[in-house]
């Protein structure tokens, strides 16, 4: 990967918050044939923590929210919105949606922060698609990161597929079973057919599918993919009427509408394709070496409830005292969402623990 350091377009505030200085800035570091907007909040003096989003597709600006209060009292954290998603450019071009185009932009902020908050190394922590990317970036060998943290994350992509095509099957063969209307029985027979078309279908385009499978299918078999309580999710429309987490997030309403056109654009652009859907690096994590913290949700159907068992099972090269396992109960796919009290408390921790 490049080692260049990007070049800063920074906007900057700072206040006093006690006896040290609080830093908010953002910046744009120029990355290969675009530019990657990042957040820097918190503690100048702490370890810097670079926030990697979900998606791909997804953006960082509501983490400020749901996991930066109890964090960036102790670090400094990095929130990156990854190419073509968040307040970073649009990004039309699939080439450069790829592994390996991220690996190199991710190289390159870390570089840029390293160099202009003077850090050694870093840390970092991902959610979801993040959890991959991370891993994917401590396999290219780097020296540069201190620890990392994995949350809702995965490393095989045939598990993930499978887990939620085997546990909808089964889900409608219990309903089917029941006393149902034969509107329902129809109804059911129907997704039954079609998900036994997905698992006999190639995986080259999955976007549409996989879509369907965790939107509309979950639903309809009474259960949620991404959430155990409901009650929890955070709707668009929460978002809009939310005046004061949209200052936080320095988005207009306006500006917010657009992150949605742009994340299923780069969505769509990794889940139609081989590179995304048949991944396994599962066998590889045995050569990381960083300390790592692998936590998730008990009911997340997104990446399969035993994923994070697979993932710290599969982290033979480091020592007990090195890594660590957190099965959250009564959570689904967003611990931020609905357990940011006990996610914060073990990132804290964590990060303490293996500070740099």
């Amino acid at each position: 990967m490049l080692l260049l350091v990007g070049v800063f377009f920074a906007t900057s505030s700072q206040i006093e918050m006690g006896m040290r200085n609080f830093i908010d800035e953002e910046l744009m570091v120029a990355v290969s044939s675009s530019k990657l907007y990042v957040r820097m909040r918190g503690n100048p003096e702490g370890d810097l923590i670079v926030n990697l989003h979900g998606g791909p597709g997804g953006y960082s600006g509501i983490d400020i929210k749901l996991m930066g209060p109890k964090l960036e009292d102790q670090f400094l954290i990095a929130y990156l919105d990854q190419r073509g998603c968040g307040k970073s450019p649009a990004c039309t071009d699939k080439s450069l949606l790829t592994f390996k185009q991220y690996l190199e932009d991710l190289d390159f902020v870390i570089d840029s922060l390293r160099n202009r908050y003077k850090k050694d190394q870093v840390n970092l922590m991902g959610t979801s698609w993040g959890g991959m990317y991370g891993f994917l970036y401590l396999l290219e060998g780097s020296k540069k990161v201190n620890a990392f943290a994995c949350i809702d994350g995965k490393v095989n992509s045939y598990y993930q597929n499978t887990f939620l095509l085997n546990y909808q099957s089964e889900k409608i063969s219990e309903l089917l079973n029941g006393n149902i209307s034969s509107d329902k029985r129809t109804e059911l027979e129907k997704i039954a057919a079609e998900l036994e078309r997905i698992k006999q279908s190639p995986s080259a385009s999955f976007y549409k599918d996989v879509n369907w499978m965790l939107h509309e299918v979950s639903p309809k078999l009474g259960f949620n993919a991404y959430f155990a309580d409901t009650s929890n999710i955070i709707s668009l429309d929460d978002v809009l009427q939310d005046t004061a987490l949209l200052n936080l997030m320095r988005y207009t309403k306006d500006e917010f509408m657009e992150i949605g056109k742009k994340a299923e654009f780069v969505n769509q652009a990794f889940l139609d394709g081989p590179e995304y859907n048949d991944i396994n690096i599962e066998k590889d994590l045995s050569s990381i070496n960083v300390p790592t913290a692998v936590i998730q949700g008990e009911f997340d159907y997104v990446v399969g409830t035993g994923h994070a068992i697979l993932i710290y099972n599969a982290l033979i090269g480091l020592l007990n005292d090195k890594k660590e396992l957190h099965i959250l109960p009564d959570t689904g796919h967003c611990p931020a969402i609905e357990s940011p009290d006990v996610l914060a408390n073990i990132l804290v921790h964590f990060f303490k623990e293996h500070s740099s």
